[in-house]
């Protein structure tokens, strides 16, 4: 995790390091953006709260059965400790659904496993929507890419984390082979909650509705760029469909290869200045970014107050 967090840096810093900063604050001393602003990190926070509904329904697909409230602290805290170690949250909340239960730990991780199996299909969708309907700048994007995004889009990220847990549940577990096979068991029991949930179309409505709700996140921005005016809808989703692929690579909280993506197909597809580009990546993931770590910190407050007055009793 380490040196995907030291990535995240380099691209940072290769990307912004001659940047003029002066313009990120104009775009928020004009009134009317504030309209678009507040409608995109309100369209942030109803994404986060759907993540929170959809891992509840796979959880009581799992036998796991949690309140609303208790899911969206967990899933807001976990994308608030994301966005300083990459993928360490969704352990975290995992292990938090019981805690000191190794059997349930590990069968709320094989939900977030789902999750992300789930997302994967979605952000396939996404991208094959935008290339057919800009085929042709995809096409020469691909040939004029001097730094191409290719490497990003296996995400093996999601099988190193399942074989890491998967290691450090065996050797907690110490030798005993019934017990480990126990906890395989109970990951997969997890793993299968798709099968066993109570409303499937529900469950995918949710995650049409993730995207749909994160794709507002950037579109909802754009009238905050007069320059960017004319980008339409569709222009939009092309642009939204390189970012989510750039942060397969896990990078704390997506930074670096969202920038690099967005920068590198708004000025090669589109002709906008580099500087543009830049500062529109910059404010876009900034929002993103500081709306997670609100939410999480304020997660992390109610979920320490309902510790501290539980004690009380």
């Amino acid at each position: 995790m380490a040196v995907f967090t030291l990535l995240g840096v380099l691209l940072m810093v290769g990307l912004y390091h001659d940047f003029d900063f002066r313009p990120l604050g104009r775009v928020f001393t004009v009134r009317a953006n504030y309209v678009w602003i507040t409608l995109a990190l309100l369209a942030g926070v109803v994404a986060n709260v759907f993540r929170s509904l959809r891992w509840r329904m796979l959880l009581r697909g799992a036998g796991l059965g949690i309140s609303r409230w208790r899911a969206i602290e967990l899933v807001f805290v976990s994308y608030l400790v994301n966005s300083l170690t990459p993928r360490l949250g969704e352990l975290m909340r995992s292990v938090m659904v019981r805690r000191g239960d190794m059997e349930a730990t590990a069968r709320a991780f094989g939900t977030v496993v789902i999750e992300k199996v789930a997302d994967v299909v979605c952000l396939i969708l996404v991208v094959a929507a935008a290339v057919l309907l800009r085929w042709e700048d995809t096409v020469g994007l691909m040939h004029r890419s001097a730094v191409g995004l290719t490497a990003a889009v296996p995400d093996y990220t999601l099988y190193i984390v399942v074989g890491s847990v998967v290691c450090l549940i065996a050797g907690l577990t110490l030798p005993r082979i019934s017990r480990v096979r126990s906890l395989l068991h109970s990951l997969w029991q997890g793993m299968s909650a798709i099968f066993h949930l109570e409303r499937q179309w529900g469950f995918w409505g949710l995650c049409a509705a993730i995207w749909m709700c994160n794709f507002l996140q950037l579109w909802l921005l754009i009238p905050c760029f007069e320059e960017l005016s004319p980008l339409r809808v569709t222009d939009a989703l092309y642009v939204f469909a390189a970012a989510s692929v750039g942060v397969l690579l896990p990078t704390p909280g997506g930074a670096g290869p969202w920038h690099v993506a967005i920068v590198k197909c708004l000025t090669a597809v589109y002709h906008i200045p580099a500087e543009l580009a830049k500062l529109f990546a910059l404010v876009t993931h900034g929002l993103k970014t500081a709306l997670v770590i609100l939410l999480g910190l304020l997660a992390l407050i109610t979920l320490y107050w309902e510790a501290w007055t539980f004690r009380k009793r």
